[in-house]
């Protein structure tokens, strides 16, 4: 009797650790729009760049997760998932490549912590 691909191997661990990283991406873009929403365009930037970096790299690795439980019938035309890990992994270049947020994040949070000029 063939099984649910969900009740496979370690499929329920995948499921629950995809879905609390998608929560926690979508926290931190509520946090990034309610900054936005206070008018102060400096402040809001750095929350701005974190999700920038952090969404897509979730979505990717919820579809690459996707992929992986599917086996070859992930990467075939049979599902959409090989176009959706594609156009994901160009959606981490379409608003500047991860480094250039990361680095905007950082230099956020070193500013809090230094008188020097970063």
């Amino acid at each position: 009797m063939a099984k649910n691909l969900a009740h496979l191997g370690a499929n329920f661990d995948i499921i629950a650790d995809a879905r609390m990283e998608i929560e926690m991406a979508r926290l931190l873009c509520l946090k990034a729009a309610w900054m936005m929403d206070q008018g102060d365009p400096r402040a809001a930037a750095p929350w701005i760049s974190k999700i920038k970096v952090v969404a897509p790299i979730m979505a990717l690795k919820v579809v690459d997760e996707a992929i992986q439980m599917h086996g070859a019938g992930g990467i075939s035309q049979d599902t959409p998932l090989a176009a959706y890990w594609m156009h994901l992994r160009t959606l981490r270049l379409a608003d500047g490549p991860d480094a250039v947020h990361r680095r905007q994040v950082a230099r956020a949070e070193l500013r809090k912590h230094t008188q020097e000029k970063i």
